[in-house]
């Protein structure tokens, strides 16, 4: 039976020609070509492809054509394509993926497994598997020569890891291809490909792809809302690199990364200005420092993770010597970090000031800080803003203030006042902005309300 069929992995353009893969997409092509040439008995790693990239990028067609290569070449070979939700596997691959294959190839399949047998020429069988990642008991000992992970970033490390265990299909070259939107800077995809954590794997190789590289064969009403997105959300959903998930409205106003931010330098002659938020995840320490002017610079954040105030404590006192040596300091923190914790039996206040750092805390509310901070932004001192970011020292303050830091997604509204929404307690951008807003309520004004309360009086009207 001839198997000859003609394929366009990377859809048709409008005269109903195949589109030819772009640049990011033939480099795959490329480097699974590599894969294959590498023969199974001397392969001494699982090599791994991650393609992080904006929206419409072809990050999924990039992996279905090889993959559709794989399937229809090597024979026997066992492929595992997965989701974390299966309906949503379905959508985003299952359909495409049978539009691009003909149904006709099919040899056998199996509804409760979701596997089809695929014909190859010489009566050779490919199987491709489509299942859900939320649980993968059901695979028993499957080994399996690919693997395929659509949106990476939603499934858990525990299942990468155990994925990676299954990639081992003897006598055929493993790999896994992996495609994700960008994550935020504390996922365990980005902790995997630096070489400072402890979990790094060095088999990853990763790859950013830019939706512009796809442009050509996206529909111009897609394109035009991808380009009327924020700034800060262009740099995820366009450009593919890693950071906040634009889920809400920002919850500080005015701040415009080309106005608010620059690169600063501290002066030696005015205190620096640090505030302070405990926690074991993300404490953080943000070094501030008003200028000759009374603009507020934040120079410098520092964020621990998974550490003790003990060792975070001593790690930041290092740095303030050695990166403003003999600086006039001021503290300020969380009114909390005089309650005790289970991390210690002293209270946080307690240690700092054991090694000479000496927190001031006032009571506030997030009306108060937030009053002061935007008034900040939108203040001018001389030709520049009353407040000020180091884009290079504080990323994740930049993030914070465009939307990292924001107002909870309308599905979490209840659980918030009515009279005034409270910023989304996000557990990573909030310690940085929170930093910031101890260091705003103790050294600048509030602002002042006066309340004029008028009554009746007996035999007047």
């Amino acid at each position: 039976m001839s198997t000859d069929v003609l394929l366009a992995p990377y859809d048709v353009n409008q005269e109903g020609e195949a589109n030819l893969p772009n640049p990011t997409q033939e480099k795959v092509l490329n480097w699974v070509d590599a894969v294959r040439a590498t023969p199974f008995d001397e392969q001494d790693h699982i090599p791994v492809l991650y393609l992080q990239g904006g929206n419409g990028s072809g990050k999924t067609r990039a992996i279905m054509a090889p993959v559709i290569e794989l399937l229809t070449q090597v024979n026997k070979i066992r492929i595992l394509w997965g989701r974390m939700d299966f309906k949503d596997l379905k959508l985003s691959v299952i359909d495409k993926f049978w539009e691009v294959l003909p149904r006709s190839l099919v040899k056998a399949k199996s509804e409760q497994y979701h596997y089809y047998d695929i014909r190859q020429p010489n009566n050779g069988t490919g199987r491709i598997y489509f299942n859900g990642l939320k649980d993968l008991g059901g695979f028993g000992s499957q080994e399996f020569a690919v693997i395929v992970i659509t949106e990476a970033h939603e499934i858990t490390e525990q299942i990468y890891r155990t994925l990676k265990r299954r990639c081992r299909q003897a006598g055929v070259p493993c790999m896994i291809l992996m495609e994700s939107e960008p994550p935020n800077q504390t996922h365990w995809l980005e902790e995997i490909l630096d070489p400072e954590k402890e979990n790094y794997d060095p088999d990853v190789e990763r790859w950013h792809v830019t939706t512009y590289e796809n442009w050509d064969n996206l529909m111009p009403a897609y394109k035009g809302s991808l380009e009327s997105m924020p700034e800060a959300a262009k740099r995820k959903y366009i450009y593919g690199k890693s950071g906040f998930s634009v889920a809400g409205k920002p919850y500080y106003s005015g701040f415009k990364p080309h106005i608010h931010t620059g690169e600063f330098e501290w002066n030696p002659d005015r205190p620096l200005l640090i505030g302070w938020d405990f926690g074991f995840h993300f404490p953080c320490a943000l070094i501030t420092q008003l200028d000759l002017q009374d603009r507020w610079i934040w120079l410098r954040e520092f964020l621990g993770r998974d550490i003790t105030i003990q060792k975070f404590g001593d790690y930041v006192s290092e740095q303030l010597n050695l990166l403003y040596p003999n600086a006039e300091k001021r503290h300020f923190g969380d009114p909390a970090c005089k309650q005790s914790n289970d991390q210690s039996e002293d209270t946080s206040w307690q240690i700092l000031n054991s090694k000479g750092i000496m927190v001031h805390i006032r009571q506030s509310t997030y009306r108060e800080r937030k009053e002061i901070i935007e008034r900040r932004l939108s203040t001018l001192h001389g030709d520049k803003p009353a407040l000020l970011v180091d884009r290079r020292n504080c990323p994740i303050a930049c993030d914070g203030f465009q939307g990292g830091y924001h107002y909870p997604e309308q599905d979490s509204m209840k659980e918030y006042s009515d009279k005034f929404e409270l910023p989304y307690a996000d557990g990573y951008y909030e310690h940085v902005m929170n930093s910031g807003e101890y260091i705003a309520v103790n050294v600048f004004k509030a602002f002042e309300r006066k309340f004029i309360r008028t009554r009746k009086k007996k035999g007047r009207v």
